[in-house]
């Protein structure tokens, strides 16, 4: 009989002046398996890793009823040192987990806090390492790795403590279609190690044929999801139509000729020309660490070319992979004013601004901009930026995070914006929802336009992604 690993009863859980999160929610996890646990972005999925790890209450102070059995013993009965021992978590973002820069020096104080013996920790670091082919980069710095080598890393060092259970709280985050790869390669060594994996994902679909079973959140439960219905979200029973979109005018907005950019010796950008024109739709792909960002970032003026140049015939706004960077103010109404002083008439921008962000769904304007989800994030900078007179949107990764179902509301939200959108992608995945997008592709420092194959342009089934995120 295979070993439960984790049992939870009837749980709820609800933060300090808050309603409850979780109710009565049931889960088992068992030893060996995969499962995942999907939901709409601000379900709770996060709040669950915080209770099953009980930092919700220690941390967060929260409330929490009901029964919560790891590895056979109740949860409040371990000790943080024992419980470590027992559940790991990988989070979003992996560097959280480094406290030192090397990556072999991190691991070594970690697992010689764990097993006090430096024998056994070289040991233990050397067997892991090998399983999880990272040992060619234990002497690099975190900072210097690509994003799949980092979730590896990462997950070698969750595995030092010989844990029964690993949480992967959104593993795909940031990752390029080399990481993902990267992360399903780790993912089977750990299958084959008998840990029990449950994976909280959005973007689920790589990850159909490596999983046990999968659970979706609503209204505080989690209900079973067949598997075999997620391996259908590429069928070709409901294609959406292409949404109208701004005709593109012949008034250029950004003239690139003859671009080489770098940060040290061997340049980043070479000899990159691009012509944008008013209401261009662009997607820029290519894998982490191609220069994406620094190609936006040149776009929008905040650096310079070392040769060639950039003309701007308009207002370009860069919009940062980690959208929440783009926001300072606690309301919207103060986000407004903000980005308004730069006009040449604040009083007319914040008036003008006002009618546009209503026009595109805030209405209200005390909201704070970090209580959004993701997704509206995205689309309020969008919207900010619209308010302020900008012409030219540059948007970097601005998918990442999202569930499928929004990142689709967004595609098709920033073809309702007058003015040039440009907006970078490093996996194939994000292809689909751009109908419409003119595709580049930027891969050894050089642009030049991107023609996916068949299989990477099929069509996410939007009526079985409804089905699967309706209530």
């Amino acid at each position: 009989m295979v070993k439960r690993v984790l049992e939870v009863r009837d749980l709820w859980f609800r933060y300090p002046n808050s309603g409850w999160i979780l109710k009565l929610l049931n889960l088992d996890v068992y030893e060996g398996e995969t499962l995942l646990i999907i939901g709409k972005s601000g379900c709770g999925k996060t709040t669950l890793i915080r209770a099953l790890t009980g930092v919700g209450t220690s941390i967060y102070g929260g409330e929490v009823r009901g029964r919560i059995i790891v590895d056979g013993r109740e949860l409040e009965s371990y000790s943080i040192e024992e419980l470590r021992r027992v559940i790991q978590i990988v989070n979003q973002d992996p560097r959280t987990h480094f406290i030192y820069p090397n990556v072999y020096d991190d691991l070594y104080a970690y697992a010689l806090q764990i097993h006090r013996d430096k024998e056994r920790a070289r040991e233990v670091i050397d067997e892991i390492s090998e399983s999880l082919r990272i040992k060619h980069i234990l002497n690099k710095l975190y900072f210097e790795i690509s994003g799949g080598e980092l979730r590896r890393v990462v997950i070698a060092k969750a595995m030092l403590t010989k844990p029964k259970i690993i949480l992967f709280d959104e593993p795909f985050m940031w990752l390029d279609d080399v990481g993902v790869k990267d992360f399903l390669d780790a993912l089977a060594k750990l299958k084959n190690s008998g840990v029990a994996v449950v994976i909280f994902e959005h973007r689920f679909i790589p990850l159909v044929n490596y999983i046990s079973r999968a659970l979706k959140f609503t209204n505080g439960l989690l209900k079973h999801v067949p598997v075999e219905t997620l391996k259908k979200m590429y069928s070709a029973s409901s294609h959406r139509e292409a949404p109208a979109m701004h005709t593109p005018s012949n008034r250029r907005v950004v003239d690139i000729n003859g671009l080489w950019f770098s940060y040290n010796v061997a340049p980043v950008l070479k000899n990159i020309s691009m012509h944008v024109n008013d209401g261009d739709s662009i997607a820029i792909y290519g894998v982490n660490g191609s220069g994406k960002s620094t190609l936006l970032k040149i776009m929008a003026g905040y650096l310079k070319p070392q040769k060639g140049y950039v003309k701007r015939f308009g207002r370009a706004i860069y919009i940062p992979q980690l959208v929440t960077l783009f926001f300072t103010e606690e309301s919207i109404e103060l986000e407004l004013s903000g980005i308004c002083r730069g006009s040449k008439s604040p009083k007319d921008c914040h008036s003008m601004g006002r009618s546009i962000l209503k026009n595109y769904g805030f209405d209200d304007l005390t909201l704070t901009p970090f209580n959004l989800s993701w997704g509206q994030q995205e689309k309020l900078a969008v919207a900010l930026a619209l308010a302020a007179g900008f012409n030219i949107f540059l948007l970097d990764e601005p998918f990442s995070g999202l569930t499928y179902i929004d990142r689709i509301a967004l595609a098709e939200y920033l073809t309702t914006i007058p003015g040039a959108k440009i907006v970078t992608i490093s996996s194939n995945d994000s292809i689909p929802l751009l109908k419409g997008f003119k595709l580049y592709r930027l891969s050894g420092g050089t642009l030049e336009e991107y023609r996916p194959t068949t299989e990477v342009q099929q069509d996410l089934d939007y009526g079985t992604l409804t089905l699967i995120y309706s209530d």
